[in-house]
């Protein structure tokens, strides 16, 4: 993979983007002191290198009903081919698990869950997790609440 080399205006114009990604780019030239079209020609760019791969709604779950949102970590049976992979395409495929994570240590997968109900979760785990061949144990987290969300990674 090629480095990208960016410079501090670049970064400026991430962390405009990750505060509001619907901003203008008249609003986005404005706050990093850049022209209109210096800043378009540098957005395009961070867009053409992959750094920035896409705009997106944040969807607040617990409005749409679900109120559960849990963390679950998998452990797979490393005796079976194609294990991880198998149980990967499995959580893929299920709606509830948003996201699916391979992990380094003691277990093999984490994944984010929303559901509407602890009997929606579960259901989840118990019904249908628990009932893969290749799965050997989950532990799970459920949220409490949130100190942080979509905090920004990015500094210059």
């Amino acid at each position: 993979m090629t480095e990208i080399h960016l410079d501090r205006t670049d970064y400026k114009i991430i962390r405009a983007l990750e505060q509001d990604g619907r901003a203008s780019n008249i609003q986005i030239a404005d706050i990093v002191n850049l022209s209109q079209s210096q800043c378009l020609r540098r957005i395009r760019k961070l867009e053409e290198n992959g750094v920035i791969d896409g705009y997106h709604a944040h969807i607040n779950y617990e409005k749409l009903g679900y109120n559960i949102v849990a963390w679950s970590l998998v452990t797979v049976n490393k005796d079976l081919l194609n294990a991880r992979d198998d149980v990967m395409r499995f959580l893929q495929e299920d709606s509830r698990a948003v996201s699916v994570f391979g992990v380094t240590g003691d277990v093999d997968l984490m994944v984010e869950i929303h559901v509407k109900d602890m009997q929606e979760f579960t259901d989840l785990i118990v019904k249908h997790l628990y009932q893969h061949p290749a799965v050997l144990s989950t532990k799970s987290y459920i949220k409490l609440d949130t100190a942080k969300l979509r905090g920004m990674a990015v500094t210059y």
